[in-house]
């Protein structure tokens, strides 16, 4: 019995190390000269995992969670609401407006069921997600369209307030939360988007030349039917983006001033609080996985 025991014991040490011996090889080859791509992000694009509020009292370890955006399908039904920019197309959740139906099958969905019938919308409701690739896009031309949304939004609410005296309180409002949602926009929000998506790694990377403000990485994306009155559409959505967490070695720590929440309520007074500026280069490898380079406190 002893003996088995030790056999046991012996042969889990083995399958760790090999283990652990993989898992050392795939990083080392992951980075291997020269990179993939090098995006320079900020905390307006990596921000604390707030799984950190179940785990008070542990500091072992920081990583920081990738804060992507996509661009949205207006929802019709949300169309004549005073707080529209509360519904701002420009999220992370939700139909996205490239990831269409042609989009869709290029990806290797079958999208021959016609949506003509509530049972066929269900069809596409079952359908599993598909391992993709998906295009970051850093300060591109999808932020430029959300920031001259966020523009024309604040032109619409001026001339309410002008041309309409008898609505002026309420008008005033409404143009004070545009206001608000362009000062967002312009000093607070990511400028990192999901722009696309593909199975063809080199394909998308000569489609995105520009590896300064375009990377590659793993993902998943399925379909998604909005539902509107009378009508259906089919889109897709993004459920996974696998470089979502980047890990902040140690000799890093210093220059990324998060403050640790430990539980709900800390959670949500962190989300509150301004946030201290940082600089982070992140390097995406040979397997498209990502890493910090280097990593300074302030803003560049």
């Amino acid at each position: 019995m002893r003996l088995s025991r030790t056999w046991l014991v012996g042969a889990l040490a083995f399958v760790l190390a090999l283990t652990n011996a993989g898992v050392l090889v795939g990083v080392a080859y992951n980075r291997q000269p020269p990179s993939d791509s090098v995006l320079t992000l900020t905390e307006r694009e990596l921000g604390p995992q707030w799984s950190w509020m179940w785990r008070e009292g542990e500091n072992s370890g920081l990583s920081l969670r990738l804060q992507y955006r996509t661009e949205g399908v207006r929802n019709p039904r949300f169309a004549d609401n005073e707080d529209w920019e509360a519904f701002s197309p420009y999220g992370a959740f939700g139909p996205v407006a490239w990831l269409d139906r042609d989009k869709l099958a290029a990806l290797g969905f079958d999208v021959s069921t016609p949506l003509t019938a509530a049972e066929n919308e269900g069809h596409y409701d079952r359908l599993l997600g598909r391992d993709v690739l998906l295009v970051l896009e850093l300060d591109g031309p999808a932020r430029a369209h959300a920031l001259q949304a966020a523009r024309d939004l604040v032109a619409r609410r001026e001339q309410e307030v002008a041309g309409d005296p008898e609505e002026k309180g309420n008008a005033q409002k409404r143009l004070q939360s545009a206001q608000e949602t362009l000062q967002s926009e312009e000093q607070e929000r990511s400028r990192l988007f999901i722009v696309d998506a593909g199975l063809d790694e080199d394909k998308l990377r000569q489609r995105y030349p520009d590896r300064a403000h375009y990377a590659i990485c793993r993902g998943n994306v399925r379909p998604f039917v909005l539902r509107e009155t009378g009508s259906a559409k089919l889109y897709g959505t993004v459920t996974a983006v696998r470089c979502e967490s980047i890990n902040v070695p140690q000799q890093f720590r210093a220059a990324v001033p998060l403050d640790r929440p430990s539980n709900a309520l800390t959670v949500a007074l962190a989300r509150k609080q301004e946030k201290r500026p940082f600089t982070v280069q992140v390097a995406f490898g040979k397997r498209l996985e990502p890493w910090i380079m280097s990593a300074h406190a302030g803003s560049t």
